[in-house]
């Protein structure tokens, strides 16, 4: 029982020995090609093997090959082969082969066992809060809007191929913390703000526990001073700088997911989704808290599924709060119409879910303002 880090450090060591069974969990780990930790797996000596994973493909049908290539070598092709006859007429854009992709599924079959989460476990409910999707825009956001939009027109005409992406991460950060922007403006300029500490107190009324995600670091900082000004709350953290080992000074990850499962009655958590994709519990937490959305469905239905495991005993209440405009297209809203259209396509295995790109949200800065 080892680490892939472990096991990419001692590769030689471990391919010594001939193993009967080797089994990957959280296979997703060893989902591209080239890199070292894949390379070492598939040089271990194994007479069987399984690959156990929930998200067999990610980014593109090369993750699906890189894990059959694992359990299985030559049952796909080499690589170049698989993309010529599969992966080219299934993600192309334009005419998906659907009888490609049967084809594929049909090959696959007898290697694949795949249950889903209700298939195996008894778990209470979860319920999608959409009341949050309808929060008003405050005037600050609407006048910071106009600006951000005003500099994008400006930045555009000169040839600045940065401008849209910079453009679209400033109207991202005007919806979510505004005060960022405008510091000694009131909290009632943050409507999302305002709807969170709402939340929070009837969360806290009934004495339970919710994760707030955000990737962003500045506001999980700002996140982390509110809920103790406010709730009087010491909030951790964890982050892509968290220690996912114990060794050293400092809390690792585990640890402070510890102390706030095992304290009693109320109390938040912020994480980003990107440090917790995979491999972390946090199960006595029943609110999910989507303060800032993912640019992958699917990475965002792994991050709430840290909450939706087995040892979960309560329902389980997903919230996406969404700032609208009756005038404008916000960022935020466009971001949930798209998310909403990829998540559908998430579902199924084989179809791969890229994040989106700044390509997706032309039509916002096209004249929606």
């Amino acid at each position: 029982l080892t680490t892939y880090e472990t096991m990419r450090d001692l590769e030689f060591s471990l391919a010594r020995v001939d193993w009967s069974i080797m089994v990957c969990d959280e296979a997703q780990k060893i989902k591209v090609p080239s890199a070292m930790v894949t390379k070492a797996a598939k040089a271990q000596k194994a007479d069987f093997k399984i690959a156990c994973t929930g998200t067999p493909v990610e980014n593109s049908l090369v993750d699906l090959w890189c894990l059959f290539d694992f359990i299985q070598e030559n049952l796909l092709g080499s690589l170049s082969e698989f993309n010529k006859q599969y992966r080219k007429a299934i993600e192309s854009n334009e005419d998906s082969d659907d009888e490609t992709l049967e084809q594929l599924r049909q090959l696959i079959a007898p290697q694949v066992l795949r249950r889903m989460k209700h298939d195996v476990a008894d778990l209470p409910p979860k319920h999608e809060v959409n009341d949050c999707k309808n929060i008003t825009i405050s005037g600050l956001q609407r006048s910071l809007y106009a600006q951000i939009y005003d500099d994008f027109q400006r930045m555009s005409e000169h040839g600045n191929k940065g401008a849209m992406l910079g453009a679209l991460h400033s109207m991202r950060m005007i919806c979510a913390h505004p005060l960022k922007f405008q510091p000694n403006a009131s909290m009632q300029e943050s409507p999302k703000i305002d709807w969170l500490v709402s939340t929070l107190e009837k969360i806290k009324a009934k004495n339970e526990k919710a994760i707030i995600f955000t990737e962003f670091r500045d506001i999980q900082t700002f996140l982390q001073r509110l809920l103790r000004d406010h709730f009087g709350l010491n909030v951790y953290t964890v982050n892509g700088e968290t220690k996912t080992s114990s060794r050293g000074k400092g809390e690792s990850r585990q640890q402070r997911i510890d102390t706030f499962q095992y304290s009693e009655g109320f109390n938040v958590i912020i994480m980003s989704p990107v440090a917790v994709g995979f491999g972390v519990n946090v199960q006595k937490a029943n609110h999910v808290i989507h303060y800032t959305r993912c640019w992958n469905p699917a990475k965002e239905d792994q991050a709430t599924d840290r909450a939706y495991r087995i040892g979960q005993i309560k329902d389980v209440y997903v919230y996406y709060p969404t700032v609208r405009d009756p005038e404008i297209t916000t960022f935020e809203e466009t971001l949930d119409d798209l998310l909403l259209r990829r998540r559908s396509l998430a579902r199924d295995m084989l179809c791969a879910t890229p994040d989106l790109s700044g390509a997706d949200f032309e039509d916002i800065l096209k004249g929606a303002l």
